[in-house]
């Protein structure tokens, strides 16, 4: 195989930037398309863009009925889905609770003094399911929501993407094929790309030889606490260690305080008030809306002759939610509860430290004897 040499970039696409590598010179034309196609992609689904329609319905006061392109239908079903697999802690209506927690689209990173109170479906804020009506890729809404698709919407895109190169591949075949007499037997088309995209961290590779890929440590991004190897997979990482911020805590801390003669001082009862920082990051459980602390990193791989044998044709989106799906259900009861829909492989690291990882993962934790 030639080496992946070839590298197109698009540094600002998602807040991460996506780069490919492509063992030949990309398309003519690739580049210009593939920015237009995140551009619209942006244009539709991001919450941090004024002129988007999910900023539309974050500021549709009564509600509305909002058009997204057709080819956004089956993100939508991968919500749905992981939905109803992990009973509601995984909702793309957390887009609320984000900005609560300060990570809103004026990324002040500020918390609103009842975040707490308010955060979470538990405490009253609209539900996927009870918010939004659906049909295809038009949702209908009554009220004002915020909606982040973060979970999904990053292996979505490298999925369209995917499909765009191969595409292209396959007009190139055609077009080569209609210039070469006579039947061509014995190998796969030489127009085929190999190339890897990765979107922050979110992959799809098309390589005939194994790629090894570190798997991240969540508490040194410098370092790697593993391996995976795979050649036509897709393999999604969760972790909060690139998407954190520091908020002040609005419920100031009492500490007792003791004058030097033992008595308590004099004027607040002998409280003092402290605001303390607390540690916040993007991936919450949509039920109580805080950031999950028991999870420290997940990983999710699906093969690419896997989901096409059952016909999943965004096999990184469903290894991009199911990945953050972890964070809030356990690896067991997710893989029974997407049976239906989806097979996958992960790995996962706790905040203590313990690694556990599925039986067919292509990849390997370290270990110290």
């Amino acid at each position: 195989m030639s080496a992946l040499s070839h590298i197109v970039t698009f540094p600002e696409a998602l807040g991460t930037g996506i780069v490919i590598a492509f063992d030949k010179p990309a398309a003519q034309g690739f580049q210009a398309m593939t920015t237009s196609l995140i551009e619209g992609y942006e244009r539709e689904l991001s919450r941090f863009r004024d002129d988007s329609t999910v900023s539309a319905m974050a500021h549709a006061r009564h509600g509305g009925s909002f058009e997204f392109s057709s080819g956004l239908a089956p993100l939508f079903d991968i919500y749905d889905a992981l939905y109803r697999s992990t009973s509601g802690a995984i909702d793309p209506l957390i887009g609320a609770d984000l900005v609560r927690l300060g990570y809103g689209p004026d990324l002040s990173f500020e918390m609103q003094a009842d975040a707490f109170e308010r955060n979470g479906a538990v405490n009253g804020r609209a539900c996927w399911p009870d918010a939004v009506e659906r049909d295809g890729a038009t949702l209908r809404t009554h009220r004002a929501v915020q909606l982040d698709f973060g979970a999904v919407g990053n292996g979505f895109l490298v999925d369209m993407i995917s499909q765009r190169i191969d595409s292209l591949d396959d007009a190139a075949s055609e077009s080569t094929a209609s210039r070469t007499p006579g039947p061509t037997l014995g190998s796969t088309s030489k127009s085929e790309s190999e190339y890897v995209i990765d979107a922050g961290g979110d992959l799809r590779i098309h390589t005939s030889q194994p790629q090894s890929i570190a798997l991240e440590d969540p508490s040194d991004t410098s370092k790697a606490i593993g391996t995976a190897s795979l050649c036509d997979a897709s393999l999604c990482a969760s972790a909060p260690s690139r998407r954190h911020w520091f908020v002040k805590d609005p419920r100031p801390s009492q500490i007792q305080e003791t004058a030097q003669d033992g008595r308590q001082p004099q004027g607040h009862g002998g409280m003092a008030h402290e605001s303390q920082l607390i540690l916040m990051h993007h991936l919450l459980n949509a039920i109580d809306g805080t950031p999950v602390r028991d999870i420290a990193a997940s990983w999710v791989c699906l093969a690419t002759a896997s989901a096409r044998l059952h016909g999943i044709d965004h096999p990184t989106a469903w290894a991009d939610g199911i990945s953050t799906a972890l964070f809030v259900t356990d690896p067991g009861i997710l893989a029974s509860n997407l049976s239906q829909n989806v097979t996958f492989d992960c790995a996962v690291l706790d905040s203590h430290r313990q690694a556990g990882m599925s039986a067919h993962f292509p990849g390997r934790f370290f270990t110290h004897e």
